[in-house]
């Protein structure tokens, strides 16, 4: 027993003198990432240059570009309202405007005497608002016109305030035959109820009455001429 009571110190001795076990450490998870290839790397760089390249090509392009057009200005003989910009051509019916500044467009030229105030005419006329919408014609067959709607040529006295007086600058220096379009003014229209030619059924005179402030637009055709001269 003593010696192995001598053995026991003789062992914790030794560790003493060589002093405690250092604990094991665990090895590093950091892991390094593998280098890029080199092939990944030279695609990149290629596409970089095709990229610059295009960019540089262009670039000549843009600043000779031919500046936009500029909008061109229309003829003095156009018509301003929406839906009717027909723009004047050498063959086609020539444009005047009167003194009132009542649009015309002669369409037909007629034969015989010439329209003037205090003359009797006898005409048929088609009546649409600016925007081309029908409102009457006293000639059968107009499009969008019931059947039942009363239909014929009117007469009226010129300069005796019985026209819308657009309607009558119109009117004055046709022949019988003529045809020409106008686009009548609101201020030249029907400022007053009185004004002719009437429309014959309430619908149509009640649009009129709704639409007075807008301009309107009369094909007429001037069938005869009794001069009072």
């Amino acid at each position: 027993m003593r010696q192995a009571a001598g053995a026991g110190r003789q062992s914790v001795a030794g560790q003493g003198a060589s002093g405690p076990t250092p604990p094991l450490r665990a090895p590093s998870s950091t892991v390094k990432a593998p280098a890029q290839p080199e092939t990944s790397l030279a695609r990149r760089q290629l596409l970089g240059g095709l990229a610059a390249g295009a960019a540089i090509a262009a670039a000549p392009r843009a600043a000779t570009a031919a500046p936009a057009a500029a909008p061109q200005a229309r003829a003095p003989g156009d018509w301003t309202t929406p839906g009717l910009a027909v723009p004047e051509d050498p063959s086609a019916p020539r444009f005047f405007r009167t003194a009132s500044g009542v649009k015309v467009q002669e369409l037909a030229r007629g034969a015989g005497p010439s329209a003037a105030e205090g003359d009797t005419v006898l005409f048929d006329y088609t009546l649409r608002r600016a925007d081309g919408y029908f409102v009457y014609a006293t000639v059968e067959g107009a499009s969008f016109q019931p059947r039942d709607v009363p239909v014929g040529p009117v007469s009226f006295r010129l300069g005796g305030g019985q026209l819308v007086p657009g309607l009558e600058e119109t009117l004055i220096g046709m022949q019988p035959g003529g045809r020409r379009r106008a686009l009548v003014p609101p201020e030249q229209g029907y400022t007053s109820s009185a004004l002719g030619p009437q429309p014959p059924t309430f619908a149509t005179r009640r649009q009129l009455a709704n639409h007075s402030r807008e301009p309107l637009l009369f094909e007429v055709e001037l069938l005869r001429v009794n001069a009072q001269r």
